[in-house]
């Protein structure tokens, strides 16, 4: 049975993370988050910095932030940074966003298979469908769940749930693709398998990382998603 006949066997839902997964956005964060440091006296992170920071929401990525800089600050100091990170970042998100390469070649792979496509995201909604559809991503995305979007987010599987149910999609029949523990955590929560990539938003190796297969081009993910399928049978 050829790859994709085993994948439509076995799936019929591909997830995915946004950032470091389908793109890499770290420049404009950073540009976003080195905007609010400075309003507050503070020297600017890199781009590398916010690699790492990202990952579990805005809020988190701010707190590392000003904890680069021994500044600890408490939740009503933590939302307000917060809230003008939102600010700098939603005036403009795009700009130094790209989509990794292949992914663009691999969505429209599997629209042209009739899987159903969303995004589960740890970044607020807005920037998340304004970037996508930048992209000429979303379609063939047709559904994004930030972490705005339910009132829980990843590692949290009810993130994850909770949009399959809005799309309309059986969770025994959907796959998470993803970039870090929060991805494999969420997925393995809600009962899908999960294949990270390699070159992700994360301090551990995917490698590290639990996940049922893991990737070093996004080329490669219709290969591995059938292997998965095969492993199943």
């Amino acid at each position: 049975m050829d790859t994709d006949k085993l994948i439509a066997a076995r799936f019929d839902t591909v997830l995915y993370d946004l950032d470091g997964t389908l793109i890499d956005s770290a420049k404009d964060m950073e540009l976003a988050v080195s905007h609010v440091l400075a309003d507050h006296g503070l020297p600017p992170v890199s781009e590398e910095d916010v690699r790492i920071f990202m990952g579990q929401g805005s809020k988190v990525t701010m707190g590392k932030a000003f904890a680069k800089y021994g500044k600890v600050l408490d939740d009503a100091a933590l939302s307000a940074v917060t809230r003008e990170f939102v600010r700098y970042y939603e005036a403009d998100p795009i700009s130094n966003t790209t989509a990794f390469a292949g992914v663009a070649e691999v969505v429209a792979h599997f629209a042209g298979q009739r899987l159903k496509q969303g995004v589960c995201t740890n970044k607020f909604e807005k920037p998340s469908r304004m970037i996508l559809e930048h992209l000429k991503l979303m379609p063939p995305i047709s559904d994004v769940a930030g972490a705005d979007s339910f009132p829980v987010r990843k590692p949290d599987p009810r993130h994850i749930l909770m949009l399959l149910e809005r799309m309309g999609c059986d969770p025994k029949r959907a796959v998470m693709i993803g970039d870090s523990i929060h991805d494999a955590e969420a997925a393995r929560g809600a009962g899908l398998p999960a294949v990270l990539v390699s070159w992700g938003y994360t301090a551990r190796p995917a490698s590290e990382l639990g996940a049922d297969a893991v990737i070093d081009r996004f080329d490669a993910l219709p290969a591995a998603l059938g292997r998965l399928a095969a492993g199943s049978r």
